[in-house]
């Protein structure tokens, strides 16, 4: 063993374990507002298969914040939609993307290949200038110090060992987590535990396939068709109550299941793998100084395809919490409203998932023929919910406007649309590329903040607060308040639609508030300060 001596000794405001797609955007994030973080990775370079392969414009929003949007949005295609066919080859039930206008600017959903996506995060990473990784490292065990978290890490190749002191760590190193088997929190399970083999291939020959995807909802043999972006295409197959993960090692028998679905001849295996789909989510992901985020803190089935944004949304939801507390503008206390929000919000879509999930894998004939008849009623008469979006939440509880019962008022948890503004004469650009990521205040009227005694107006430039004015076609600016017009006035709308003459929105683009008057405006800029800075 090295000893202590020998050990080599390092120091970062961050240290971020595991650099898959959350652990990355959390990286880039903190590093981009300046600072230092280091990265510790098992594996020597990222896995070139795909893996995840769906995702939403959230996450290409917070993309957008990372710099790497325009990148990966190129290399992907939109999301076809899903069509849910039951046993007789009908259509039970449609699951399609928020149609136009794309109001948070970015597609609904998209599809994409996940070795490339990761490659554009760790480019955004790495521009930073502020990041150190350490891969093919593998960390230990973690303890706490004076302010601070100390991890035992060592390299995989010849143990050599290294020790960090960070002022926090995150966990972004999955459903594996090595700092979550250390932290032993207890782990909510949501009922829903199946094994699925999964079929990458390229498409090589000629071959007739649906245009969107498909989820075979067949007693049979349940299954789901994925169409990827190119030559790619996927297939989910549920292991039946007498096969176990051992009976598809072997690649002919994997190809003859597989041959249930599509004639083989004309594809080219990409990847296989076996997985347990479950709905997992761990009671608590704040432990002190220490964060869980992405697979480490929660499980769920892909029947949504929200795996991969939902640790994209814990990434941003933690970064600029974090950000407030060390930047000194904010106190712990922000950081404890993490859980409350990301839970709820995971536990919904989990929940969501799973009964997607239970939809697609009935196995019993008579209970898929009643789900049949049930689903194409409600599908028939209009009553179906077939927007996928409609079944993402916004927040429900935390850092946003609540009544006395603690329920959101009204568009209060919602996110923030992201319009096409300009400044003047200058060039269209979305929203979040002009204001930058910060609290804003937003409204049509010039006059508003001006209303705000002095007090307030402080206490809110103190937040690092901004001011939007939209309807402006001068552009002027000052160092607090930005003058915009909006293109197709979606904010405008949103505005009119509420009897608004302002939102407050947080930096992560939820809306903390709406308000009526400037009474109402100084009363809640007054109440988010207190909860955030005491």
């Amino acid at each position: 063993m090295t000893s202590q001596a020998n050990t080599a000794q390092h120091e970062a405001d961050f240290l971020v374990v595991g650099y898959g797609p959350s652990g990355a955007t959390i990286a880039a994030l903190l590093a981009r507002r300046g600072w230092r973080v280091i990265v510790v990775e098992q594996s020597a370079e990222i896995y070139d298969k795909p893996r995840a392969i769906t995702a939403d414009h959230e996450a290409l929003r917070i993309f957008q914040e990372m710099g790497v949007a325009d990148e990966i949005a190129a290399a992907a295609v939109p999301h076809p939609g899903t069509d849910y066919v039951g046993l007789a080859g009908q259509i039970i039930k449609r699951f399609y993307p928020a149609p136009p206008p794309d109001l948070l600017g970015w597609m609904p959903n998209f599809m994409f290949v996940q070795p490339e996506l990761e490659a554009s995060l760790r480019r955004a990473v790495e521009k930073t200038g502020k990041v150190q990784t350490f891969l093919a490292h593998q960390l230990l065990d973690i303890e706490p110090y004076d302010g601070g978290v100390k991890a035992n890490i060592c390299r995989t190749s010849d143990g050599a060992r290294l020790t960090v002191h960070a002022r926090y760590l995150i966990a972004a190193d999955g459903a594996t987590s090595v700092v979550r088997k250390q932290l032993q929190p207890p782990i909510e399970d949501l009922a829903f535990d199946e094994w699925w083999l999964v079929v990458d291939a390229w498409i090589r020959g000629p071959l007739e396939l649906p245009a969107r995807a498909v989820q075979y909802c067949r007693p049979s043999r349940p299954g789901t068709y994925m169409v990827g972006p190119g030559a790619l295409r996927r297939w989910e197959i549920k292991m039946l109550p007498h096969e176990t993960p051992a009976d598809f090692q072997d690649h002919d028998a994997v190809w003859r299941v597989l041959a249930e679905f599509v004639d083989t001849q004309g594809l080219e295996h990409c990847r296989t793998a076996v997985y347990r789909f479950h709905a997992v989510v761990v009671e608590q992901w704040r432990h002190g100084r220490v964060f869980l985020i992405g697979d480490a803190a929660h499980q769920m089935p892909p029947f949504l395809g929200q795996g991969l944004c939902a640790g994209v949304r814990d990434a941003f939801n933690l970064a600029w919490k974090l950000d407030a507390v060390m930047g000194g503008w904010a106190t712990q206390r922000l950081l404890d409203t993490y859980t409350d929000e990301r839970k709820r919000h995971v536990r919904t879509v989990v929940g969501h998932a799973k009964a997607f999930g239970l939809i697609i894998g009935e196995l019993d004939p008579v209970a898929a023929r009643e789900r049949d008849l049930n689903l194409g009623a409600e599908l028939a008469a209009g009553r179906a919910v077939t927007v996928r979006q409609r079944f993402i939440p916004g927040l429900e509880t935390g850092l946003i406007d609540c009544d006395a019962n603690g329920s959101p008022q009204p568009g209060a948890g919602d996110l923030l649309l992201q319009p096409w503004v300009r400044q003047g004469k200058g060039p269209w650009l979305r929203f979040d590329d002009v204001v930058g990521s910060r609290f804003l205040i937003v409204s049509r009227s010039l006059n508003v903040f001006n209303e705000l005694d002095e007090s307030t107006r402080a206490s809110w430039l103190a937040l690092k607060g901004g001011w939007v004015v939209l309807g402006h076609k001068n552009g002027d600016t000052s160092a607090h308040s930005v003058l915009l017009e909006e293109r197709d006035n979606w904010l405008s709308n949103w505005l009119n639609e509420r009897g608004a003459l302002a939102l407050i929105a947080r930096p992560d683009r939820y809306v903390y508030g709406v308000v009526r008057n400037a009474e109402a405006l100084g009363r809640l800029v007054r109440e988010l300060v207190k909860k955030v800075s005491s």
